[in-house]
This record gives structure tokens, sequence and C-alpha cells, in this order.
């Protein structure tokens, strides 16, 4: 077969894919560019169980690319997806280039820019071990009342992640607690605070805090508290008249007292006419504890008359 032969030979049929392949060309070269930015996301696959990621890696990649309108169009449209396969991977640091042949990018379409190019990522292997859990308190209970203890259930839970930083977690810190106003014992959901830790909570990632609130104990002084005398069949005065009484007790009740609640009384029914030092008694509601009278003593005298 001659040249000649080989040209004539189905000469429509090559006519017509010489003139396909002229219109393809024509549309390809002929038609308007266009420039994008594509983010790309980056999936891990086949991480070895015993093994984990110890480092921060991006989530996704950043691609300019350049191409005509129609097929950049396209491409941002479909989901792509960039796959790094560490199946054979093994304890220590990968160093993986990106180059443009990484992207499964269609003919006439240049990749420009890729960022990050260059990924690091550093393997340990997975510790598993359980720890305590710790509260945290902030702010404060109402005025006049504290904490008397705090309650935490369950008290550890199991964490995992690269060895070198779960070796040397000795607790977690779960969520604050906020006693803002707290008057009466109760009860939060906390989580553990995880911010700058490379681990995951395989445990429990719920606690229930008990927060035991109590009045606080303190002191009140009352003043013009007046004593009360008990009188015998002589006519009795006193001096002075009022003394102030400390007491003892819950605060929140103590900022309630007033002075008709303390009684303060001398018992002079068994003396004589003449004149006495002697110290009052003071009581007041039940739950307060008398701590002291001002003065300590007072004076009395016992008329040489009678009580009609």
């Amino acid at each position: 077969m001659n040249w000649h032969d080989i040209f004539i030979r189905d000469w429509h049929l090559k006519l017509i894919a010489l003139a396909f392949s002229i219109t393809l060309w024509s549309f390809v070269v002929g038609q308007e560019k266009a420039e994008i930015g594509l983010s790309i996301p980056l999936e891990i696959i086949n991480l070895p169980p015993n093994l984990v990621i110890a480092n921060d890696i991006p989530s996704n990649v950043e691609i300019r690319v350049f191409g005509p309108r129609s097929i950049i169009r396209n491409i941002a449209a479909q989901n792509l997806t960039k796959v790094i396969d560490l199946k054979d991977a093994s304890p220590g640091k990968m160093v993986i280039h990106l180059a443009a042949d990484d992207f499964s990018l269609p003919g006439g379409v240049k990749v420009l820019r890729i960022k990050p190019s260059i990924i690091e990522i550093e393997l340990q292997p997975l510790l598993r071990k359980t720890v305590p859990v710790r509260p945290t308190l902030v702010n404060k209970p109402a005025p006049g009342y504290e904490v008397e203890k705090v309650i935490v259930q369950p008290l550890a839970t199991q964490i995992s992640g690269p060895a070198k930083e779960v070796s040397k977690i000795k607790e977690l810190v779960l969520s604050p607690v906020d006693l803002t106003g707290a008057r009466s014992t109760f009860t939060a959901i906390a989580t553990p605070n995880l911010q700058k830790l490379r681990i995951s909570v395989e445990g429990t990632s719920k606690f229930r805090v008990t927060v035991y609130i109590r009045p606080k104990k303190g002191t009140r002084k009352i003043r013009h508290v007046p004593v009360r005398i008990f009188q015998g069949p002589y006519k009795v005065s006193v001096w002075p008249t009022e003394v102030t009484v400390k007491l003892c007790g819950e605060i929140p009740s103590l900022n309630k007292l007033h002075i008709e609640d303390i009684n303060v009384s001398v018992n002079a029914t068994s003396l004589k006419p003449g004149k006495y030092v002697v110290e009052p008694e003071a009581k007041g509601p039940p739950g307060f504890e008398c701590l002291e009278i001002i003065p300590k003593k007072v004076q009395i005298r016992v008329s040489r008359e009678k009580i009609r």
C-alpha cells in the first residue's frame, strides 16, 4: 500500500475526524480564559489503629488554577478531594510534597499555585489511660453564703491520643460551673475542657457536678437592747437601761434579727434593798449563740419601797 492509498482510503471518515479535532481545538484555544481559587479538602485514610496524628495539619489545600472559563466553571462545581493514604505509615514524621499532578484536573487547566505545597504529618503511638477530673467554679454565691463541698460523678474518664501528650496529663479540668447568686445546693453538667489538647475522650464526657451551698457563719452586734428586770417585793432600777449584744450565727439569719428578738434580763427577785453590780443574761432565737454583752455588768438599785 502506498501513501496515496493511505490518504484516499476511508477519506470521508478521516475528514470528519479532522474537522472534529479542528473544532475542538478551536473551542479550547479560542474561548475566554479564567483564573480561580479552589479549596480542596484533605482526607486521611488507612491510619494504622496503633498510631495517631500528633500535630496540626491543614484541613484544606488552596490551589489557584487557570484555563478555559467553561472548564474552570465545571471544576468549581465538582467535589474534589485530596486523599493521603497512610496504609504503610510508621511512627515518626512524614513530609508530603504536593504537585500539580496530585490533583485530578482536566486537560487545558494549569495549576498556578498550591498552598501549602508541603504537608508534615507527625505520627506517634496511640496511648489510652484513665485520668481523674477536676471541677472548676467561677464567681461567688449570694452574699452570706459559701461553698461547703463539691462532688463530681463520675470521678474519672478514659482518654486517648499521642503517647507523649497523654503521658503528661494527670487530670482533666472540667468546664466552669457558675456560682453567681447561689443560695442552695444545686447540680450542673460539665464537660472536659480540651482546649490546646490533642486528645480524645473515649469514656464519659458529661459529669454531674453537685455544689453544696450553706450559709456563712458570722457575728453581729445589736445595739440598744433594753435590760429587763425580774423584780421581787421591792422596786428595782437598772443602769444602763440598754446594752449591746454580740451574737454568732448564720449570716443571712443574723441580718434579719431585730432588737425585739433579743432578751436581756437581770433577776432581782431575791435581792434586798441596796446597790448591786450584776451580769445580765442574754438569750436569742434558736440557732444563735450570745458571745458578749457590752457592758458586761450593770448596776441595779433595790429601793426600800415595796411594789403595791
